[in-house]
């Protein structure tokens, strides 16, 4: 342990830091740098963090892109903090007296070594530490794969060692007793020969008492797992030469090995019964007479010796050619009577080409117009459906290893209730409708009863537009019913529906959906425990329905969302429930829909009073809530204020911010974020953000950039911290450096999205143009996807702007109609006729409108300098819309440029692309907007002879 990586220290009080912060802020621009691309490496973000169980610790990892990043674990009070550089991956023990976590290896060093190409096994590993939190003692270990915690016990941990490490503990010496080897001389000794059935063999696994200085080793471990309450832990060994494989099953009190299961093999992960008195597990036993497909199910029992034979390709119940599958980890329910796993049929096994040249072999793809899906989609869905499952369950104790199929071909899904010892399961399945998955949405579904003892399925509804789901209780199957607008419950036990919208007069459905397709809901916040009752939405008030009186539906908040414009959505406090606890408190966060605030409320379960707990200018984070107290962990963020994480109460009456990610924030000029209003050509009312410069100086003119999606103005008060954005950019960059962004909402009329953009952008632009603190001479325009389709096409429209970068823009509708999003195999007609395109009807029943809303064929009314970004391996626009787009305007003589960022998707994805793009973005505005000289790039391009020699950035 050193100062460097580890330390206490007390810390002022949060407030004045606060203080502080905002008195640098308020400081004159000239005292702070405008933002560059050079700090996207030292910019941090907030990449996780957890609550212990006692509320009295937090831990929260923070990194910037290409560096080093930190484990800050702080007690909730800020009096100590424990600091962890390359720190990582943090769990507290159940009892909160410890955090473990991994030390990554140094960023650099990671680097050099793919630099030098060091074989994987080679290249420096991560560490384990682990922190006595009462003490403030570290311990670390070296070359540590991963490490594994009791859910329930705070007296164990397990760490598994890489291969080839140095398994030595730093503090070896304390450690008195190691305890038994779990195998003999013979299993542990080395074979040359390696495996046939090419297995690494594993590697040193530590199980380590947190209590006392007791430590088990167990060696050639594959996979591991704790019983929840501690007592047990189960180890799969894959030793060198397969002699010694097994299941083992260590005692941790004791250090006592058993081994359940042995036998040349695979071996997969072990799993648990909630009560840890069951345990499961996959195994293939090497048997040349065996498929390779064909695996078996083990299960163990505490009192038994060994594991016994559950199920396996023999087992009666299995459809011929069926097999137990590798690819479902088994589950117990959670009374432990039940256990679930997954069968499959045979695999259709590859054609033997051995005797074949390449160039003999034919490989073809048929596509068929009778296809349920197209051959694309079958293409990249492929490895899922080779591995695809069918749910069985084997009945344990009083029926002993009764086994039943469930999921079948025709019933390829299965939702179980949270416990899954519920009488049924809900079946569904989209097989009927596969076909118009094409261009149609939502997607169509069947639904099932299925019965958990015989397997016997009874549908219960038909062509549903959406994924139906089974209640926590498994007492209802549900669905949102579109066309009714209304939430629809079949009661399992007796199949009767319910209309669980019924007793609510309000909307149920947002109206305000400008997508060609049925009204989504406003959704739903869960059931109550025993399926007592559903908690469902509408824009703004949280209903309970009763299922057994649903026209008796109360309000919870009373009305005060509509009364007061804000929408109430519960928070999920405990993630792992199902169902919410009624002697649990209901806190809801709130969005004011006209101001763009947010807070938290406290609703009770009978609809009687409403508790205002916080609302201010700010967005704050679903909060976390410490598992043993009413202590809430939550971030909170506004345009000027990083979204750092803060502590409170259930009441937030004394929240205190814990971390500060970055200080540095105060050296560099920033900006504001305000709403503003107008209306459209139509005169609907519109909203958009506008961000100005911190020092704004009304009297002073300024280039203004328009970037825009959709809708945007309920992010008043997000952070938008400096980084190298994939694809668009950052108003905080540009206001720091004397820019005003303008982002507003666009509202869609069906049939017209280029038209609906310019009604809804240009009465606001041309404004704002009118404004004596805008230069309407050099406005630009920026988006990507979407929105690079926009504003192709609103350049054919207007030349108010003086520049346009656009990303992924389709320019030709009707060749887009038919083409493939190749990430996914679909076709891109769904999204023409039923989601974003908005033309809401066939290219043959109104190809005018294709036509009309393509910018390719508006060309020719392009003046305006377009920069387009469109990548080979786009799978989502094809790039082949960019490239047509790009070779009319050059054929035009227009200004263009297009950026192919060579096999990246949709957008860049490295950093080095991804900071490439926003140079050049920069660049470009800068050229067009304020006069700066052109990078060599912009003015003559970069001749293939010199890929990969220049970058073209420089400007002279």
């Amino acid at each position: 342990m050193t100062s460097d990586d580890f330390m206490f220290f007390k810390l002022t009080t949060h407030r004045w830091a606060i203080v502080g912060m905002a008195l640098l802020l308020s400081l004159p621009a000239l005292a702070r740098q405008p933002l560059t691309h050079d700090v996207y490496t030292s910019w941090n973000r907030i990449q996780a963090s957890a609550i212990s169980a006692d509320g009295q610790w937090a831990w929260w990892q923070m990194a910037p892109e290409q560096a080093d990043g930190e484990l800050v674990v702080s007690s909730t009070d800020g009096e100590r903090v424990i600091r962890v550089e390359r720190g990582g991956g943090a769990v507290f023990s159940r009892d909160s007296r410890f955090v473990v976590f991994q030390v990554q290896p140094s960023f650099d060093e990671a680097r050099q070594a793919r630099l030098d190409k060091v074989p994987a096994a080679e290249r420096p590993q991560p560490g384990l530490g682990l922190v006595d939190l009462t003490s403030g003692d570290r311990r670390d270990y070296q070359r540590v794969e991963s490490f594994a915690l009791p859910d329930e016990s705070g007296d164990w941990l397990a760490w598994l060692h890489g291969p080839t490490g140095d398994e030595q503990a730093v503090d070896e010496d304390d450690m008195e007793d190691e305890g038994p080897a779990g195998g003999s001389e013979e299993e542990e000794k080395e074979n040359d020969e390696a495996r046939a059935d090419k297995q690494d063999p594993g590697t040193n696994l530590v199980i380590q008492s947190l209590t006392d200085e007791r430590q088990w080793q167990i060696e050639h471990v594959r996979h591991y797992a704790w019983s929840s309450d501690g007592r047990y832990l189960a180890a799969t060994r894959v030793s060198p030469d397969g002699s010694a494989d097994a299941l083992l099953l260590v005692e941790a009190a004791s250090g006592e090995v058993s081994t359940l299961l042995d036998g040349k093999g695979r071996y997969a992960r072990p799993v648990f019964s909630d009560d840890g008195e069951r345990l499961a597990i996959l195994v293939r036993h090497h048997d040349e007479e065996r498929a390779e497909h064909a695996w078996s199910l083990y299960a163990w029992q505490a009192g038994e010796d060994r594991a016994g034979l559950v199920a396996d390709e023999h087992s009666a119940f299995l459809e011929a050619d069926w097999h137990v599958s590798q690819h479902q980890q088994p589950t117990f329910s959670d009374s432990g009577q039940r256990l679930y796993f997954g069968t499959a049929p045979a695999p259709i096994e590859p054609a033997d080409n051995e005797d074949r040249l390449d160039d003999e072999v034919v490989r073809v793809d048929i596509w068929h117009w009778q296809d349920p899906e197209l051959q694309s989609m079958q293409l990249v869905r492929l490895e899922e459906e080779r591995k695809r499952s069918y749910l069985a369950v084997a009945h344990l104790g009083d029926r002993a290893s009764e086994l039943v199929q469930l999921g079948r071909r025709e019933i390829p899904d299965l939702v179980l209730s949270e416990t899954g010892d519920s009488p049924y399961a809900l079946g569904y399945s989209n097989l009927p409708y596969r076909m118009e998955i094409s261009w149609d949405f939502p997607r169509y579904h069947d639904a099932w009863r299925v019965d958990l003892v015989s397997g016997a399925a009874e549908q219960l509804a038909s062509r549903i537009q959406t994924v139906p789901d089974l209640s926590p209780a498994g007492g209802y199957a549900f669905w949102w019913d579109g066309e009714q607008a209304t939430w629809k419950a079949y009661r399992l036990g007796d199949g009767v529906q319910i209309d669980l919208g019924a007793g609510i007069a309000s909307n149920l459905a947002d109206h305000r959906n400008d997508r060609p397709f049925i009204d989504p809901p406003y959704g739903h916040g869960g059931w109550m425990e025993d399926d007592a009752a559903f908690l469902v939405y509408d824009r703004f008030d949280v209903w309970r329905v009763d299922p057994a009186d649903p026209a008796a539906a109360v309000s919870l908040s009373r009305g005060l969302g509509a009364e007061r414009g804000w929408n109430l959505r519960l928070v999920d406090l405990d993630p792992d429930a199902a169902a919410r606890d009624p002697a649990q408190p209901l806190l809801a966060m709130v969005f004011d829909e006209a101001s763009k605030d947010h807070g938290f409320v406290e609703l009770d379960i009978d609809g009687q009073s409403v508790r205002e707990r916080v609302m201010s200018g700010h967005r704050y984070g679903r909060p976390s809530r410490a598992r043993d107290v009413d202590s809430l962990l939550f971030t909170r963020e506004n345009f000027e204020e990083f979204p750092d994480l803060w502590i409170s109460d259930l009441a937030f009456s004394d929240m205190t911010r814990l971390s500060e990610a970055n200080p540095q924030q105060k050296d560099y000029r920033w900006g504001t974020a305000e709403l503003v209003e107008w209306r459209s050509r139509e005169g609907r009312p519109h909203q958009g953000l506008l961000f100005k410069p911190e020092d704004f100086d009304p009297g002073r003119s300024y280039p203004m950039i328009v970037y825009f999606y959709e809708r945007d103005s309920d992010g008043l008060h997000r952070h938008r911290p400096p980084q190298a954005h994939r694809s668009v950019i950052i108003p905080t960059f540009y206001t720091s450096n004397d820019y005003i962004v303008f982002v507003p909402d666009v509202w869609y009329r069906e049939g017209y999205p280029g038209d609906s953009a310019m009604a809804s952008i240009m009465p606001k632009v041309n404004r704002l143009g009118e404004e004596p603190w805008v230069d309407a001479g050099r406005v630009g325009i920026q988006g990507h996807s979407w929105a690079g389709y926009q504003i192709a096409y609103m350049i054919t429209q207007t030349d108010f702007f003086r520049a346009a970068a656009g990303g992924a823009p389709v320019a030709n509708m009707t060749s887009a109609y038919g083409g493939i999003r190749w990430s996914t195999g679909m076709s891109r007609m769904f999204q023409y006729e039923r989601t974003q395109s908005r033309l809401g009807r066939t290219l043959w029943e109104a190809p005018e409108l294709y036509l009309r809303n393509s910018p390719l064929f508006l060309a020719d009314r392009i003046n305006t300098p377009l920069l387009i970004m469109h990548n080979d391996k786009d799978g989502a626009v094809p790039w082949e819309q960019g490239i047509e787009l790009f070779t009319a305007l050059r054929r035009l003589g227009r200004p263009s440029w297009l950026i192919n960022y060579n096999s990246e998707p949709h957008w860049p994805t490295t950093f080095a692309n991804r900071h490439d793009w926003q140079v050049r973005m920069q660049q470009f505005f800068d050229h067009y907007l304020k006069d700066a000289p052109a990078p060599r790039w912009l003015e003559n391009g970069i001749p293939a002879l010199e890929k990969g020699t220049t970058l073209g950035l420089e400007t002279d």
